[in-house]
């Protein structure tokens, strides 16, 4: 079972815990989500199909790109799930070439922050910035 000091709506809004539709009635009662969402449950792979008919309804692959930028900062989990299932369709989507387009977008296209984000005018004062950084372990630096 999921085990988190997090509660409620807290875990809703947090895209590492959030699992939206696929946390099961035992799931919802303790950690306190009953009422949070609706009645429904379903499994990981029902949202996986509704997620893949909504990306391949998104316009071009920068649209598609931008649907799955906001999947994962809603949904961690069933971002990655729809991406490890579904390899050869989304990673062009997420890596190159799509991403370099997103990349030069990425100043008109900003809506939320994710991670740190390092500038010409930040040289000289990183290792103040990291300190800005909310968790201790940090696992992947790109």
């Amino acid at each position: 079972p999921l085990k988190t000091k997090k509660h409620g709506i807290d875990i809703l809004h947090d895209p590492l815990w959030n699992k939206s539709l696929a946390f099961t009635n035992s799931e919802r009662d303790r950690l306190g989500l009953r009422g949070l969402l609706p009645p429904t449950v379903r499994t990981i792979e029902n949202q996986v199909e509704r997620c893949l008919g909504h990306l391949r309804s998104c316009g071009d692959d920068v649209a598609k790109n931008l649907w799955l930028q906001d999947l994962h900062n809603r949904n961690e989990t069933l971002y990655h799930r729809l991406l490890v299932d579904n390899i050869e369709e989304v990673a062009p989507l997420v890596y190159t070439p799509t991403v370099g387009v997103v990349c030069q977008q990425f100043g008109h296209r900003f809506n939320r922050a994710r991670g740190m984000y390092f500038g010409l005018h930040d040289r000289g004062s990183f290792s103040t910035m990291v300190h800005n950084w909310p968790h201790d372990d940090v696992h992947v630096i790109v």
